[in-house]
């Protein structure tokens, strides 16, 4: 229980460096961790209490040698790979005319 407070005082600090650096953090749980543990080959003896995304920013319309962002329609599909994703359903669209 102790080393996941020391580990939490920790990540507050590198979040708080980080963001002194210009860096946008997200400090992150609900993850499945014994995956994390796997592809990171982090030994048994260990446990992941959180992690920290950390990153620039993206700023809308601004492109200054960022990677490219793919569009929605590229990213999200309905329900096939492929199709297209309708978020609004066709039954309250009748019910609200």
């Amino acid at each position: 229980a102790w080393s996941y407070k020391n580990t939490s005082l920790m990540a507050q600090t590198f979040v708080l460096a980080a963001t002194s650096h210009g860096l946008s953090t997200c400090i992150m749980e609900g993850y499945d961790a014994r995956r994390l543990k796997d592809i990171l080959r982090i030994p048994d003896r260990y446990g992941v209490p959180m992690i920290v995304a950390t990153g620039y920013e993206y700023e809308e319309g601004k492109e200054e040698g960022k990677s490219p962002r793919l569009d929605v329609d590229e990213v999200f599909f309905g329900d096939v790979f492929g199709g297209q994703l309708h978020l609004d359903n066709e039954d309250d669209k009748d019910k609200a005319e």
